[in-house]
């Protein structure tokens, strides 16, 4: 039975996705991925589950619980989100939630990969399997699975919910793409710190093994139908002109590949020991998008020899002009706001300055001022003079 709420919201989101200053968003972003976009555009990331913890006035919601409560926050903060913070970002009207697994299944990797956590939820350590290099024989490369029937059933039971009115898809990669962070993970970065001095050999053993099962996990997930391009796009990837029909090709999707651990290795280790399993995961997909909040100005250069690099991530930590010089041609620029400083002691004539200064710092090279990682939001009204400030910046 459709739900008369969620049908009244569906109806709201499509209509937004569907007005003409929404397709014209759509297409700034198509031009930046394409490299020539009319001016820098303005995107704030948000995260849904902190407009629901944050923001969000108590009460607002009418479902308290399941999957009727997780529809409605999404169209919710959507919502939201175009109403009060005047970026480029359009509203989609895709209603995505996560495919069932089965129920009785093993860990992904063969072994648990548990993490020590503080009290309160954020800072965590990998505890690792890996003591020594024999350990290497407990991993298993994972599989791609899921409950079909339970997958249909989701999609039937939401698109019923939403009376037909939005698309349901379903998120079905459990792997993401840095086979680097996953090394992190099995060994632990204080051990691998010691290993790229110590056991050179065992890192390169171990980032092939990662590497070759991922790559034949995506190609599982791929011969099953799962790929879907638009599930590649994500806070940074906005919008694309690839295929959004479901069973497309890794070849029509994006990949977010990171490496944000690799921080303290120099340019000459990382280009031994990360950038070519990078390489390797990259040359699966269409356009890459690389992350990382580290400082990646000196590792732009062997980044850009990454296939099919398409949007680099420059950090509040990272110098502007020396990645630009780096990679211009390459790739479009997503040039970060620093987020506890917006959130939390900048006035708006230094919200202007900041992004004023960086974006003079990306010259002529397509770019978009971002803001994201914002992970509590005591003021939202700052959000809303973040993206007006840095509009004012653009033009």
């Amino acid at each position: 039975m459709a739900d008369p709420v969620l049908v009244d919201l569906a109806r709201e989101v499509r209509a937004l996705a569907e007005s003409p200053e929404h397709r014209a968003r759509r297409a700034l972003w198509a031009s930046l991925h394409a490299l020539q976009p009319p001016r820098a555009l303005v995107s704030y990331g948000m995260y849904t589950h902190v407009w629901e913890r944050d923001v969000a006035p108590p009460g607002l919601c009418a479902h308290a619980a399941g999957l009727e409560r997780a529809i409605e926050v999404q169209l919710r903060a959507r919502l939201w989100k175009a109403e009060h913070v005047p970026d480029d970002e359009p509203v989609l009207p895709t209603v995505w939630l996560w495919a069932p697994r089965p129920a009785v299944r093993g860990p992904l990797w063969g072994v648990d990969l548990p993490v020590a956590r503080t009290e309160e939820a954020g800072a965590y350590k990998p505890e690792p399997p890996m003591r020594e290099e024999g350990d290497l024989v407990l991993l298993l490369p994972p599989r791609y699975v899921e409950d079909k029937p339970a997958a249909r059933a989701l999609i039937e039971r939401a698109t019923e919910l939403l009376d037909g009115v939005l698309p349901v898809k379903l998120h079905t990669d459990e792997l993401h793409y840095g086979p680097f962070e996953w090394a992190v993970r099995m060994r632990g970065m204080d051990a691998l710190l010691y290993d790229v001095v110590d056991r050179p050999a065992f890192v390169h053993r171990l980032m092939a093994f990662v590497t070759e099962a991922m790559v034949a996990y995506h190609r599982e997930r791929e011969r099953a139908g799962a790929v879907d391009p638009e599930a590649s796009w994500g806070f940074h990837m906005v919008w694309d002109e690839a295929s959004t029909g479901p069973g497309g090709r890794l070849a029509d999707s994006w990949a977010y590949v990171h490496a944000q651990s690799a921080a303290s290795l120099s340019p000459a280790m990382y280009s031994e020991f990360v950038q070519p399993y990078n390489e390797r995961i990259a040359a699966l997909f269409g356009r890459i998008y690389y992350h990382g909040c580290e400082d990646l100005s000196r590792k732009a250069r062997v980044i850009g020899r990454i296939p099919n690099l398409r949007l680099f991530h420059v950090s509040p930590w990272t110098p502007v002009r020396p990645v630009v010089e780096a990679l211009e041609g390459r790739c479009a620029f997503e040039v970060h706001a620093h987020p506890t400083r917006v959130l939390m002691t900048d006035t708006r004539n230094e919200m202007r300055a900041e992004m004023k200064r960086r974006h003079a710092e990306c010259g002529s090279a397509p770019h978009v001022l971002k803001l994201c990682d914002v992970e509590r939001i005591e003021d939202a009204g700052r959000l809303r003079a973040w993206a007006e400030e840095t509009r004012s910046v653009t033009g």
